[in-house]
């Protein structure tokens, strides 16, 4: 019976490998292969040998054997331990190592090749044929499963073949199709495009090294994909258009689709577009509809025409009308919040009113509610010089987006108008650009007056304020100019808010000219406000511009001036805002351990937050350590960048962390821990975040501490404006729900964190407020009577109570009085029985066993307790209401009501994750299924918007005459008892009793 051979070595086969009959050899080469595994270090020994004959060149070896013995010589690296080598020897085997069976050698071989071929398309260089090969059969085989991870993989090389491939041979889910126009489906998966596009739109997966032809052909990939489906997904075209600034192809899809008569999804577009594209793009989209004849009449405009609809809604109009009348309706600002504050802070110190009037204006953002300050007309007359000007800038935020109203509500107050004080006339004129942010056309001509040569520079800062908020990235050279003009005088107060303007204007657009030109003059002046606010006015201009930013980075990170490092600090913020760049964290990590000075430290600090804001779960171990600093600064600017990234999330996290800072000792740091809190505590119910009811206890004990700093009071007093912002229907949000960065907010943000140099302009966080609301209209732009279903619990997304809560004491039993004579009698008569033997009586006798025995035994029932009621796992809500972004992926309309969206307002499925990419805005269009049944609707108020015959710039310069006339009521149109004369009218507007 044979016996099996076992193999005790593989000394025998490396012998044979080197005998002269080269059939020998491939033959002991083929049992090595074999062996491997058992072997590998005594083969290891050979190396040198087995590598001359992998070689190309070698004769020792028939030239299709030599793969072979370059896989040999992988699989030896591999279990030596030494990768590189292996996977470089891999390659040579070629197709020796494709027939390679599955496997951990295999495995791990294409993972370090996969790792190899990402590092050479990262550093540009030219990827070899063999790793290209295997590169792209990984991503052939790939089933559809690993989908996603397969696009991840093709962008990281950067492969748009490849991204084009999976997406072609992937198929469609069985989920329902999201559009409502037809029957035809998507053959292929969506979902992965959408996947590619959070990615790119959102800049935290890797891709700040993508080059921006890169990025443009990727755009243009998607957008070809895109359009394969019969029934597109146009809210990730609208994005797509935004991002790559396409204006053509969204000009030519606006005309396509009202000319064939589908206004609904036209008009969606066009909500979307006011919602996530900057100004200039959407005037772009404007010219774009002129040129192909769909620009409205000049004259005789018909409102119920789809060339003035959608010529509304690009223009911001209708969402404007919408909002303000949101807000209006559904403000829930407790009043007596705003009254206990001003009752407590001593508002003869200008800290305390400042603080007073940040609060109202916070809390009654866009809301026009001007109540608290009719009924406090004499402490708005207590306000003097700065803090006057703040207190009349407030009108700005209060009647935010009232464009009809606007400029009558300011008139008063204006230059030449009927209270004239330089600090009133010059808060005016910033109220009037907060009013009309982004829309200078409403005020362009008051604001170019208020910056006159023979202006003073009080009037002249608030006019570059308002001019820069209101012309917000419109790079108009005229205003730039213009404000150039008024920098040049080189007076503090004026060339300060200059600085801020000219950035503004110029913002995002990287403008050599407007970056020469501050710098210079930066490095020219001797004022340290016109140095910061040019410092800042850079930031400014290169804002989003990633990598193109770097040279002005770099130069203002070597500054001998702490000001200018200070402006490059917020540089990188801008720059590199919601991308999570690690070259851009390290180096603001750098500086927060070792600049030597506290405000450049203290600014790369709260840089991280708008950094890393879209991995903001993160940051609290970022900071983690930055928050336990020696320094104070530091600790004040952990405490800003937990605010500003975790801004309305709510995270647990970044609330355990800012607890503790709320005791720190110094006083600017339980400041920032108290505005931050209520930053990230805005709009969090107390089921959702337990501690916002003790966060808002705190807010209320700190500033009716009259022994707390005032520094810590003034941010207490903030937070309390900031946590019920808008009437607690306002959020803050860096990006929009397209996954887009929220410019507006992003800015806010930055203009606000500099009032711990200038209170005014805290204002600036005015601009960050978004509504939150869930506006269903139909095609006519009318608000359906619709109850929207919640498939969650009420009281995790419900308003803040305004109730206190009232601790009952218990009531002791009164004691029974006994009078003094009374006592000494009983006194004396028991001391008499004791003296005859008696027992002594008492008035309570101790209850003895015996007796206790002899009463009939009486259960004593218990009382039963009360089960409190199960809450229902839905609710309904009617339209216009306010729906908060984590409420959104839990509403859904009627699947049987008359009105349905023709997109969803939330997609889980698209990949989208938190951004959610294919989510409609605020502004939802709905399709009429009974069109011929009359409807019920909801009215707006039209006191808040007045309907024009012309147009409305026009109609706003127009309103002068009758403000005159309004305006001589004075302080006694205050009185709140006063009736309107019409409903259609606006409220009669007031002075504030100002004295000089």
């Amino acid at each position: 019976m044979p016996v099996a051979s076992v193999t005790t070595s593989a000394v025998g086969s490396l012998t044979l490998l080197e005998d002269e009959d080269r059939d020998i050899r491939v033959h002991a080469l083929n049992h090595l292969l074999a062996i491997v595994g058992q072997f590998w270090a005594e083969m290891s020994e050979k190396l040198s040998y087995l590598e001359l004959l992998a070689d190309p060149m070698s004769k020792e070896l028939p030239q299709e054997s030599r793969p072979q013995a370059a896989l040999l010589i992988s699989k030896i690296y591999y279990y030596m331990g030494y990768l590189e080598e292996a996977v470089e020897f891999a390659l040579r085997a070629g197709a020796s190592f494709e027939k390679e069976k599955e496997g951990e050698f295999r495995e791990t071989i294409i993972s370090g090749c996969l790792d190899r071929a990402i590092d050479q398309t990262s550093r540009d260089e030219r990827i070899d044929p063999a790793l290209s090969n295997i590169v792209d059969g990984v991503l052939r085989s790939t089933s559809g499963e690993n989908g996603k991870l397969a696009m991840g993989l093709a962008l990281s090389l950067r492969r748009l073949d490849l991204v084009e491939m999976i997406y072609l041979t992937s198929r469609a889910s069985s989920q329902p199709s999201t559009s409502t126009q037809g029957s035809s489906r998507p053959t292929h998966d969506e979902s992965l495009l959408r996947y590619v596009l959070s990615e790119v739109v959102s800049g935290a997966s890797g891709n700040e090294s993508w080059s921006g032809e890169f990025r443009h052909n990727l755009f243009n990939l998607l957008l070809r994909l895109f359009h394969f489906n019969p029934n597109p997904d146009w809210n990730s075209i609208t994005t797509i258009w935004a991002q790559n600034f396409d204006t053509l192809a969204c000009g030519e899809a606006l005309v396509k689709l009202i000319n064939e008569g589908n206004h609904l999804d036209a008009y969606q577009i066009a909500f979307d577009l006011s919602e996530v594209a900057s100004q200039a793009f959407i005037d772009g989209v404007r010219a774009k509809l002129t040129e192909k004849g769909l620009a409205p009449p000049e004259e005789n405009r018909d409102e119920s025409d789809p060339k003035v609809i959608l010529e509304n809604i690009l223009m911001g109009v209708t969402s404007a009308e919408l909002f303000l009348n949101f807000l209006n309706k559904n403000n829930k600002t407790d009043m007596s919040i705003l009254k206990v504050t001003k009752d407590t802070l001593e508002d003869r110190y200008s800290i305390y009113h400042s603080a007073i009037t940040f609060t109202n204006a916070f809390a009654h953002c866009g809301t026009t509610s001007d109540k608290f300050l009719r009924e406090n007309l004499d402490w708005l007359g207590r306000a003097s010089n700065w803090a006057k000007f703040s207190t009349t800038a407030a009108l700005g935020l209060i009647h935010k987006g009232s464009w009809v109203n606007g400029v009558k509500v300011v008139k008063p107050y204006l230059p030449g108008g009927r209270s004239p004080n330089k600090y009133s006339e010059g808060g005016a004129l910033f109220a009037l650009g907060l009013i009309y942010n982004g829309r200078k056309e409403f005020s362009e001509v008051e604001l170019k007056q208020g910056l006159g040569e023979n202006m003073d520079p009080v009037i002249q800062h608030g006019a570059a304020l308002g001019l820069g908020v209101s012309a917000i990235a419109t790079a108009d050279e005229d205003i730039y100019d213009q404000i150039r003009t008024v920098l040049f005088t080189d007076n503090a107060t004026a060339g300060e808010a200059a600085g801020y303007a000219m950035g503004l204007v110029m913002l995002g657009t990287a403008s050599e000219k407007a970056l020469d030109e501050m710098l210079s003059y930066a490095r020219e002046t001797q004022h340290e406000k016109i140095i910061r606010s040019l410092a800042m006015g850079v930031a400014f201009v290169m804002y989003a511009q990633r990598e193109r930013a770097d040279g002005v980075i770099r130069i203002l990170t070597e500054e001998k001036d702490a000001i200018l490092r200070y402006g490059g600090m917020f540089t990188i913020a801008l720059a590199y805002a919601g991308t999570g760049n690690n070259r851009a964290v390290k180096k603001l990590l750098h500086v927060a351990v070792s600049d030597v000075n506290d405000d450049v430290r203290r600014a790369a600090v709260t840089a991280l937050g708008f950094v890393l804001f879209r991995n903001h779960t993160q940051v609290p171990r970022v900071v983690q350590l930055l928050a336990e600093s020696y320094n104070p600064h530091v600790r004040h600017g952990a405490t800003l960048a937990l605010g500003i990234s975790c801004a309305g999330t709510g995270l647990e996290t970044a609330v355990e962390l800012l607890e503790p800072m709320t005791k720190d000792p110094v006083d600017f740091v339980r400041q920032g821990a108290y505005i931050s809190l209520a930053m990230i505590l805005i709009q969090q119910s107390e089921a959702s975040s337990p501690k916002s009811a003790s966060i808002r206890e705190l807010f209320q004990k700190v500033v009716g501490d009259k022994h707390e700093d005032p520094m810590a009071r003034f941010g207490a007093s903030l937070a309390q404006g900031i946590i019920d912002a808008g009437g607690r229907n306002c959020t803050l949000n860096l990006s929009t729900r397209a996954g887009t960065l929220n410019m507006n907010t992003i800015v806010g943000l930055t203009l606000f964190v500099q009032f711990w140099y200038w209170f005014p302009l805290a204002h600036g966080l005015g601009l960050a407020f978004s509504p939150t609301a869930l506006i269903a209209v139909d095609e006519k732009l009318k608000l359906p009577k619709i109850d929207i279903t919640c498939n969650a619990r009420q009281s995790l997304f419900a308003y803040q109570s305004n109730e206190k809560k009232v601790e009952e004491k218990k009531k002791d039993k009164a004691k029974t009085a006994v009078l003094s004579t009374t006592a000494k009698a009983k006194a004396r008569d028991r001391q008499k029985k004791a003296e005859a033997g008696e027992a002594m009586d008492t008035d309570e006798k101790p209850e003895t066993a015996t007796d206790a025995a002899d009463k009939p035994s009486t259960p004593v029932p218990t009382p039963a307790q009360k089960k409190k009621p199960s809450e229902p796992a839905s609710f309904t809500i009617p339209n216009m209401s306010r729906v908060t972004p984590a409420q959104l992926q839990y509403i859904a309309f009627p699947s049987e009501g008359r009105y349905q969206p023709i997109r969803p307002s939330y997609e889980k499925s698209s990949g989208a994750g938190a951004n959610g990419v294919n989510a409609s805005g605020s502004v939802v269009l709905v399709k009429d299924t009974t069109p011929e049944v009359e409807g019920q609707y909801i009215e707006l108020d039209k006191s808040l918007w007045p309907d024009q015959e012309e147009e409305v710039p026009a109609a706003v310069a127009a309103a002068g005459a009758e403000q005159q006339q309004q305006a001589a009521v004075g302080s006694s149109a205050g009185g709140a008892g006063q009736e309107e004369d019409e409903d259609v009218e606006p409220p009669q507007p007031f002075e504030y009793p100002f004295e000089d």
